[in-house]
């Protein structure tokens, strides 16, 4: 691997930036969105900082953006400015190939705007407007009703929306730098189905609060076309089988500590037609973690160890049944250090995209960093190498301003 990644040394150089992040002066200014209507800091909702949520912030928008204490109560307008935001995230990525050609570019990675917050004392609605840098506009809109307390509830959600990636716990969440886990925002499987957990859908969901940290989340899908989108084009629209996936999470402790176990089933059909002859059937069942602990030797500060592991099962049409069905795993596990208001954090990533097929392997060694400049600027660092069994190894470096406000 040392001779296969020689032209890349030079890359961990970059590694002054990660150190970088602590020498910046430590205060917190302005409070965009939420934080404005209940006048606190960023840090109340989000740990080590935005966009990744805490405990707090967590139960927040699974009551539909609620605090506990708030729910049956119809909501107190006041000013618009608690209910929308904006961001914005500019990067400069580098990435050297041993194959192919290499990256080095500064990107305007995304603007958005959102309105978000609970209506009446039921009904919540959450609006995303994204410009990405390929000069799309993307909407994520979705209405929710909720019944009950913030212990025991049942939440209904319809729209376009984040499934469980993003939304979820202990993984599912989002992440504290840059990138998703591989298992979670590649495709772990090759020559049978489009499919990456991390795709926004359309279709309904109900989620049953068991306690004020357990929940049982039910979703019915459109699923995925052809290109493995399920917000643009209408294959999926058009199909009228439709993805279930059935979650349980649960947090532990006040720190964050937590699980959730997922299982996802998906019909999808290649351009030739929607038939059984040309459709697939795939499953995907997985289970993440994440602990909370005390940081040995330095008893203030804490530290998180995260990890999870996805099978894959997709199963050929009838038309393809001399193709054997194909299995995949990916799994990763990560270690981060918070500080006040900065963290350090390196992850391997690995993902078998055909258990069947030797030397398919492809992995992922990253190190990163964070900096809560203040509740409306972070800094985030990505120093990664991919070392993969085809030969086509890389290593590079992204870095990230993010504007919130």
């Amino acid at each position: 691997m040392q001779n296969r990644l020689k032209k890349s040394k030079g890359i961990w150089m970059l590694a002054f930036i990660v150190a970088g992040v602590f020498l910046l002066p430590d205060e917190s200014h302005a409070l965009p969105a939420w934080a404005r209507k209940y006048g606190v800091s960023c840090n109340v909702c989000h740990r080590p900082d935005a966009p990744r949520l805490n405990v707090v912030g967590h139960r927040f928008r699974k009551l539909g953006y609620r605090m506990p204490e708030e729910v049956g109560e119809a909501p107190n307008y006041k000013e618009i400015g608690e209910y929308i935001a904006m961001r914005g995230r500019v990067r400069y990525e580098y990435e050297n190939l041993t194959k192919g050609a290499d990256t080095s570019r500064f990107k305007w990675n995304d603007a958005t705007f959102f309105y978000g917050g609970p209506v009446t004392k039921n009904l919540s609605s959450f609006f995303e407007w994204e410009w990405e840098a390929a000069d799309e506009l993307s909407l994520l809109g979705q209405i929710s009703w909720l019944v009950g307390n913030s212990d025991h509830y049942i939440n209904f959600r319809v729209g376009q929306m984040h499934t469980l990636t993003r939304v979820g716990w202990a993984g599912f969440d989002r992440p504290s730098g840059i990138s998703t886990p591989d298992a979670l925002s590649t495709d772990i499987t090759t020559g049978g189905t489009s499919f990456k957990f991390n795709e926004d859908q359309k279709g309904a969901e109900a989620s049953i609060g068991l306690t004020e940290d357990a929940r049982i989340i039910a979703q019915v899908l459109n699923g995925l076309n052809q290109a493995g989108s399920g917000t643009s084009g209408s294959s999926q629209e058009g199909d009228t089988d439709k993805d279930f996936l059935l979650a349980y999470e649960q947090n532990l402790t006040e720190k964050g500590s937590g699980f959730t176990l997922v299982g996802y089933r998906g019909v999808w059909h290649n351009a030739s037609g929607t038939d059984e002859a040309t459709q697939y059937n795939f499953y995907r069942l997985g289970a993440t973690g994440s602990l909370v602990f005390a940081t040995p030797f330095a008893k203030a500060l804490e530290s998180e160890l995260q990890a999870g592991v996805l099978y894959a099962t997709d199963i050929n049409p009838a038309a393809s049944r001399s193709v054997r069905d194909i299995q995949g795993i990916g799994y990763w596990v990560g270690l981060e250090q918070w500080f006040n208001k900065a963290s350090i954090f390196t992850r391997w990533d690995s993902v078998d995209p055909n258990t069947s097929v030797a030397n398919d392997r492809n992995q992922k060694f990253s190190l990163g960093s964070t900096y809560h400049v203040n509740d409306n600027l972070r800094w985030a660092n990505d120093i990664f190498v991919k070392v993969k069994d085809n030969g086509t190894d890389s290593a590079g470096a992204t870095t990230e301003l993010m504007f919130n406000f």
